[in-house]
C-alpha cells in the first residue's frame, strides 16, 4: 500500500500542471501584497467627487432661481455644490468632510434660502449664518471635539425630555416608543463618551468604523425584541450582530487597531484561498482516476500484485494529502511573501474572537486560530474532491469530474439560503449544512438549530463512504479489456 502511495505522488509530481498552479498562485500572493502595501489603509469617506461637482454645476445653470418652479431644487442644488467645494479643501480622508456633509448642510441650505427667497425669517439667517461660521473656525483649527461636547449637550438635553415624559406618560404604546428613544439616545451617548475618551477623531480609521459598526449593530440587537421567538435565518443575524458589537466594543476599549498586514491576510487564509486549495484537490482528484483510463496506462496498473481496492484507495488517499500539502503550502507562502512586504512582527498580535458559550471576546494564538479554521474546513475540501474522484472513477471523463464539483460549491450556499427562507428542515439531512464545522467554533450556533457536531460529522461520513464505497465496487466490475 505504501509503494502503490509512492508511486501516485511520484505520477502527480511528474505533472506540470501542478507547479504552474502553485507557480500562479504564488504570484497571486505576491501581487495581492505588493498592491496592498502600495496602496493606502482604504479609509476615507468619499463626498467630494468631480462628477458630482460637474453635474451640479452644470444643473444649476439650466435653473432658474427667480423661477418658483425652479427655486428649491436650484437652492438644494446650490448647497450640495458648496458642501461639494468646502469638502474638497479638506479632502475626504479628513475628519472635517464628515463634519461638513452632515453638520453643516442645514446651515448652508438655511443661507442659500435666505439669499434665493423671502421664507427664511432674518433672525434664522442670522443664527444659521452665526453656527456655520463657529463651525468653520472649529474645522480650521482641528477642534473635533467641540462638535463631539456639542453632540452629547443634545443628547443629554434629548434624554431629560424623554424622561420627563416617560414619568407621564400611562400608554403602553406610546412608553414603548419612549424607551426604544431612550435606548438610542443612551448608546449614540456612549459612541460620543467613547470618542472623547479614547480620542478617536471622526477621521476614517479602523476605531472611527469600529463605532459605526457597533451603533449599527446595538441597533440591531435592540430590534430583536425576545430572542426565543426567532426562527433560524433570524437567530443567525441575531448571532452576528451580537459578535459583531461584542468585538468592537473590545477594539475600542482596549484602544486596538487593526490593519491590513500580513497578520490579518493570514487571520483570513481559507477565505482568500479557499478556491486555490478547491482547484488543486478538484482537479487532482477529478484526473487520478481517468487520466488512467484516457491514457491506457490503466492496464499496467491492474497486472501488479495488488488488489483494485488498494489501488482505488491508493489513488484516495493522495487526493486527500494533496489537499492539506496544498494548504501547507500555500500557507508557507503567504507568511514568507507577507512577511517580507509587510514585516512579521504584526503575527505576535493574538487572533480576536467572540466566545458564545462564555458570552465574552477571547484572545487565541494567530496559528492556533487559522489551524482551528483549517480542521473545521477540512470536511468542505475533503468531501468535494471525494466527489471528483467519484466521478473521475464511475465516469472516466476528467473535465466532467472537475465541473460537478465546483457546480456543487456554488450551488452550496443557494441551497442553504433557500432552505433558510423556506424554513425546509430536511435540508438538514444534506451535506451542505453539515460540511463547515467552523460554524460550531467558539459556541458558534449552526445554520439550523437542529443540528449537533456529532450529527454533522455523521453526515459528513455517510456521504463519504457513499461515494468512497461506490467507486470502489464500479472500479472492481469494469471491464478494461478494450481500453
Amino acid at each position: 500500500m505504501i509503494n502503490l502511495i509512492g508511486n501516485e505522488f511520484t505520477k502527480i509530481f511528474k505533472k506540470k500542471t501542478i507547479y504552474i498552479l502553485f507557480i500562479l498562485i504564488i504570484g497571486y500572493i505576491l501581487l495581492m501584497s505588493i498592491m496592498i502595501k502600495a496602496t493606502d489603509d482604504g479609509y476615507s469617506y468619499y463626498f467630494y467627487d468631480e462628477w458630482n461637482v460637474e453635474f451640479y454645476e452644470s444643473s444649476l445653470h439650466d435653473l432658474d432661481p427667480n423661477d418658483p418652479a425652479d427655486r428649491a431644487q436650484y437652492i438644494d442644488f446650490k448647497t450640495q455644490l458648496d458642501l461639494q467645494n468646502l469638502s474638497k479643501e479638506y479632502g475626504n480622508r479628513s475628519w472635517q468632510v464628515f463634519i461638513i456633509n452632515n453638520k453643516l448642510a442645514p446651515y448652508i441650505n438655511t443661507i442659500n434660502s435666505h439669499e434665493y427667497s423671502d421664507e427664511i425669517t432674518e433672525e434664522a439667517y442670522n443664527e444659521a449664518k452665526q453656527a456655520y461660521n463657529t463651525a468653520l473656525e472649529k474645522l480650521e483649527s482641528d477642534d473635533w471635539k467641540y462638535f463631539v461636547n456639542a453632540d452629547l449637550a443634545e443628547i443629554n438635553a434629548s434624554l431629560e425630555e424623554q424622561n420627563a415624559l416617560k414619568e407621564t406618560t400611562e400608554d403602553t404604546a406610546t412608553l414603548a416608543t419612549i424607551n426604544n428613544t431612550i435606548e438610542d439616545l443612551e448608546l449614540q451617548k456612549q459612541i460620543n463618551e467613547w470618542r472623547l475618551e479614547k480620542n478617536i477623531s471622526y477621521a476614517p480609521s479602523f476605531l472611527n468604523n469600529a463605532l459605526d459598526s457597533y451603533y449599527s449593530n446595538m441597533t440591531q440587537l435592540n430590534s430583536f425584541g425576545n430572542v426565543d421567538n426567532l426562527d433560524d435565518e433570524e437567530y443567525q443575524y441575531y448571532q452576528s450582530a451580537l459578535e459583531q458589537s461584542s468585538l468592537n466594543r473590545y477594539y475600542i476599549e482596549n484602544n486596538i487597531s487593526l490593519e491590513t498586514d500580513n497578520r490579518e491576510i493570514f487571520i483570513n487564509f481559507f477565505s482568500q484561498y479557499e478556491l486555490f486549495i478547491l482547484i488543486i484537490g478538484i482537479v487532482i482528484a477529478g484526473s487520478i482516476v481517468s487520466d488512467e483510463f484516457n491514457k491506457g496506462t490503466i492496464k499496467l496498473l491492474l497486472v501488479k500484485p495488488y488488489s483494485r481496492v488498494k489501488i482505488l484507495l491508493a489513488k484516495l488517499i493522495v487526493s486527500i494529502c494533496m489537499i492539506i500539502i496544498a494548504i501547507v503550502v500555500i500557507a508557507i507562502a503567504q507568511l514568507l511573501i507577507g512577511g517580507i512586504v509587510f514585516g512579521f512582527d504584526s503575527l505576535s498580535t493574538p487572533a480576536i474572537v467572540y466566545n458564545f458559550d462564555t458570552n465574552s471576546v477571547e484572545t487565541l494564538n494567530v496559528f492556533a486560530y487559522v489551524a482551528l479554521i483549517g480542521i473545521g474546513k477540512l470536511p468542505i475540501y475533503i468531501l468535494l474532491s471525494t466527489l471528483a474522484f467519484a466521478c473521475s472513477t464511475l465516469f472516466t471523463n476528467t473535465a466532467l469530474a472537475v465541473a460537478v464539483p465546483f457546480l456543487g460549491y456554488i450551488g452550496a450556499n443557494i441551497i442553504n439560503q433557500l432552505a433558510l427562507m423556506y424554513n425546509v428542515k430536511q435540508v438538514i439531512y444534506f451535506v451542505t449544512p453539515n460540511w463547515d464545522l467552523t460554524q460550531y467554533l467558539f459556541g458558534g450556533t449552526p445554520l439550523f438549530t437542529e443540528l449537533t457536531l456529532p450529527f454533522s460529522i455523521g453526515i459528513c461520513l455517510v456521504y463519504f463512504l457513499i461515494m468512497v464505497v461506490v467507486s470502489c465496487i464500479v472500479f472492481k466490475k469494469r471491464d478494461i479489456k478494450n481500453i
